[in-house]
This record gives structure tokens, C-alpha cells and sequence, in this order.
């Protein structure tokens, strides 16, 4: 089974991640999937919630989940919550 690629771009914040969501959930097809965050703009504590959502839905479906270049932000949010080890893990 082939990789599906998904590229987040532009922010990653509460106010837009429950829309990013919805279009990863309607792009993921049954495959593993790789998040490239290379293109985004600025993030909050809700793109940490967003891995987690989708680590429980790639876990649920029994799919790999990958991430490709994770923004420094990112996992200075992850190091709060504790999440840093399970996203670098997925790089």
C-alpha cells in the first residue's frame, strides 16, 4: 500500500485547525499517511491536539502515520504536553 502525502500550509492555530481536520479526514484514503508542515505559518497548543486526534484515527484505522519537516514550534507545544518523544518519533 502506497503513502498518501498531505501538506498542511498557512497557520495551524485554533482557528483554523478544526477545518485542517476536516480536509485531512476527507483527503486520507486508506492508506499510511505522511504530514509535511513545512509550509506552516504559525501554530498554537491546538496543533498539538490535531496529532493526537490523528495518532488515535491512524491507530484506529491501523494505519502508519508519519510527519515530514515539524516546525520548531511545533514541538516546543509538544514539550509541554508531553509529546515531543511520540512526534519526533513519527519524523
Amino acid at each position: 500500500m502506497a503513502e498518501q502525502r498531505i501538506n498542511i500550509k498557512g497557520p495551524l492555530t485554533m482557528a483554523t485547525t478544526g477545518q485542517i481536520y476536516r480536509d485531512i479526514e476527507k483527503q486520507w484514503t486508506e492508506s499510511d499517511l505522511l504530514i509535511e508542515f513545512s509550509d506552516i505559518t504559525n501554530v498554537d497548543s491546538s496543533a498539538v491536539a490535531l496529532l493526537v486526534t490523528l495518532f488515535k484515527k491512524a491507530r484506529t484505522a491501523s494505519h502508519k502515520l508519519r510527519f515530514g519537516t515539524i516546525p520548531p514550534s511545533i514541538l516546543q507545544f509538544s514539550e509541554i504536553y508531553e509529546m515531543a518523544q511520540a512526534i519526533r518519533s513519527r519524523s
